[in-house]
């Protein structure tokens, strides 16, 4: 298929672009990577800010025995079927929290390698 007014773009041989151009071009192809992770957890840490206080409740709800209570409660049958009871799954709600830390952990290793210049440099 023939586009009419189409510009065809002329692509060198790879062996004819300067080490320059070859440079130039990786390191574009690095930056949009880059670029579209930063998009990413920019996104993702946004997200977790503002569901940080559903977070801190959750974790309350775990650590103040009133998920265990719950818990046995609905294996008695005294939470109706009809309830939503994700949260009492056995290691759902104990998972997403360790997955939690276990983000925290990487963004603070990640901290670790960033070195940040004094201001008199």
């Amino acid at each position: 298929m023939k586009l009419k007014g189409a510009i065809r773009m002329q692509k060198k041989p790879l062996k004819e672009y300067t080490p320059a151009e070859t440079r130039v071009a990786r390191n574009s192809e690095l930056l949009q990577s880059v670029e579209e992770a930063l998009t990413q957890a920019e996104k993702g840490v946004e997200k977790l800010l503002e569901q940080w206080e559903s977070i801190c409740e959750l974790n309350d709800y775990l650590d103040s025995g009133e998920w265990q209570a719950d818990f046995e409660a609905d294996e008695r049958g005294e939470i109706s079927k009809d309830v939503p009871r994700g949260v009492l799954s056995e290691d759902g709600l104990y998972n997403a929290l360790e997955r939690l830390q276990d983000l925290l952990a990487q963004m603070a290793s990640l901290v670790d390698h960033v070195v940040i210049p004094d201001e008199e440099d």
